[in-house]
């Protein structure tokens, strides 16, 4: 009688119960986020039908099924039913393991190990002289030439991994406060700059600011890149107070965070006294929402692409600006002349939007696209007591409310189409919306204009909206819960 060829399991077990959870952390720190299932693994192949033997003897009885594997914290899976026995046949071919399934993120719910159970040799016996086929399983194995084990899947495992697991491991870096550069940027070890966590960061990190307020003096450059589907992410943490990042004891000149590469979003939190503008941007594709941005010695965030990019147009394109406020930022050094609330000026590319923001007593304007030759659209915002400012003096601004384009004056710098939605001006010293010399028109629709120098200079707003907004009401309206703008006085 042929001996048996003797396949051993204990390493495919062993593989399985050595995949780990995650231990990546959320928002909050202390709750993981569920485990994605492991993938299931396939089904080994079915054993060739042994041969007959013979002699017609009676083979040895079938291997008897492994009990399938156990979920991580979940049931064992039941002993497959023995083979039958038979007549002596070839060994079938031994089924391929399944693929061992991801590790859980967050590890609260560690992650099934996905591995099918290998295929039952084929079964030495039966009638026709071959064993039934392990079945593969789904997460208690297959036995080995007996049925499926029944093991239940470990919905109920919880991973012990995650409930510590936010470092610098994972894809979420924490900055804050208390933190220092040499730390391993967890939660309880912060790093204290954004350009600390920027050397750690890939596509789909999140770096998480704690809350209170972070004193930085160095410019933070964003310098790498996300994708689409993984952009990097900058958010402030919810619960406490809103995260801050103070420039303060910049000297006039130096920019607070450069925006250089592509797919960042930094969302819900402050930043401000930037020696220059808060927020610059020559990147593509950012998103920069609920941010409160003031007391920059420059234009608070402004979109502008480096000379040597004049004519690029994968530079300074597609950001997004939304549910935004800018205000009181003062360039006192040059008399208020440059410190707008938002820019896109001199040299952008296209696909430049600013939706749900607000611009409120800048020294210069509200928005100012000067000379920018691509379309820059402007949905659902405010702009209000430009050039009255709160301190000092502004002697250089000019204090409207939307400036609307420029006389070019250098290479990538033209005339543009810019668009202008349900946006409102009101109380400005100067013009409320103005072209400025700008030698295409802007189209205007649903705007109005209240208590400003003058209404519309060199423009006009199809189906114009009468509104009775102040300045101070402007200031003290409340956004909605989801960050827009309430409805216009």
């Amino acid at each position: 009688m042929p001996m048996r060829k003797a396949i051993s399991v204990v390493p495919v077990l062993v593989f399985l119960l050595a995949v780990g959870t995650g231990c990546v952390p959320t928002e909050t720190g202390g709750n993981s986020t569920p485990g994605t299932s492991g993938t299931t693994g396939k089904a080994g192949t079915t054993g060739t039908a042994g041969t007959t033997g013979t002699s017609g003897t009676t083979g040895t009885a079938g291997t008897t099924g492994t009990a399938g594997t156990t979920g991580m914290a979940g049931t064992t899976g039941t002993s497959g039913t023995t083979g039958t026995s038979g007549t002596t046949g070839t060994s079938g071919t031994t089924g391929a393991s399944g693929t061992t399934g991801a590790a859980g993120r967050g590890g609260s719910t560690g992650a099934s190990g996905a591995g099918g159970g290998t295929a039952g040799a084929g079964g030495r016996g039966g009638t026709a002289g071959t064993g039934t086929a392990g079945a593969s399983g789904t997460t208690g194995a297959a036995g080995r030439g007996g049925a499926a084990g029944t093991g239940t899947a470990g919905a109920a495992g919880t991973g012990t991994a995650g409930t510590a697991g936010t470092g610098s491991t994972g894809n979420d870096l924490f900055v804050g406060p208390n933190g220092n550069d040499s730390n391993a940027g967890t939660q309880a070890a912060p790093f204290k700059t954004l350009t600390a966590a920027h050397g750690r960061a890939s596509a789909g990190t999140t770096i998480w600011l704690l809350p209170g307020t972070n004193a930085l003096t160095p410019t933070q450059q964003l310098t790498k890149s996300g994708t689409a589907a993984a952009p990097i992410r900058i958010e402030g943490m919810a619960g406490g107070a809103r995260p801050v990042l103070d420039f303060s004891a910049q000297d006039f000149g130096p920019r607070g965070i450069e925006v250089r590469g592509n797919y960042w979003v930094l969302k819900g939190f402050e930043i401000k006294n930037a020696g220059d503008n808060c927020i610059a941007v020559d990147g593509s594709y950012n998103v920069f929402d609920q941010l409160v941005i003031h007391g920059c010695q420059d234009t608070g965030l402004q979109i502008t692409a480096s000379s040597s990019d004049a004519t690029n147009d994968a530079k300074a394109a597609y950001n997004q600006v939304i549910n935004c406020d800018s205000y009181e930022n003062l360039d006192q050094p040059t008399g208020g002349e440059n410190a707008d609330g938002f820019a896109a000026k001199l040299r952008i590319g296209p696909g430049n939007v600013f939706r749900g923001c607000r611009a409120w007593n800048n020294a210069d304007d509200g928005w100012d696209f000067f000379a920018s030759d691509d379309v820059v659209t402007i949905e659902d915002s405010w702009a209000f007591l430009n050039g009255k400012v709160v301190s000092g003096s502004n002697s250089a601004g000019d204090g409207n409310g939307f400036k609307l384009g420029g006389a070019p004056n250098g290479a990538g710098q033209g005339g543009a189409v810019h668009i202008v939605r349900n946006s409102f001006a009101f109380d400005n010293r100067a013009c409320g919306f103005v072209r400025n010399n700008n030698p295409e028109v802007p189209m205007l629709s649903g705007c109005g204009a209240n208590l400003n120098g003058t209404a519309f200079c060199s423009l006009t707003t199809s189906a114009q909206k009468t509104i009775t907004m102040t300045g101070a009401q402007g200031k003290a309206a409340v956004r909605n819960a989801d960050g827009s703008l309430p409805a216009i006085r």
